[in-house]
């Protein structure tokens, strides 16, 4: 006798909720600066970017392979999909942000 498997149905919708994605994103990003005293090195923020996507409902993240991808990319996969993120550009704007945040807010400068 052969069985099936009968096939599950996810419950995720065939496009994500990009206004979903931003606010995870967004608080994520924010959540961690807030809590820092000074500046951040560019791999926390990838770092940071990986957890962030990472919470986002179906996603799936992990880093690219160097010799096939090149340095800083996330493959975020969603049902049969797959995406390839480039975080360099997104990360030094972030650090470019912060950086002057922290020349403007003298109160978030690591103390001496």
């Amino acid at each position: 006798m052969v069985r099936k498997l009968k096939r599950v149905k996810d419950k995720f919708p065939e496009i994500p909720d990009t206004g979903e994605m931003k606010k995870i994103i967004f608080h994520s990003i924010l959540s961690y600066l807030s809590k820092q005293d000074g500046h951040v090195s560019k791999m926390e923020i990838k770092d940071l970017l990986f957890d962030a996507i990472s919470l986002i409902p179906g996603f799936r993240v992990e880093w690219g392979e160097i010799q096939k991808f090149g340095r800083s990319k996330l493959l975020v996969n969603y049902k049969d999909k797959v995406l390839i993120l480039d975080l360099e550009e997104i990360s030094n704007m972030i650090l470019k942000l912060w950086d002057r945040y922290l020349d403007t807010h003298p109160h978030h400068k690591p103390h001496k």
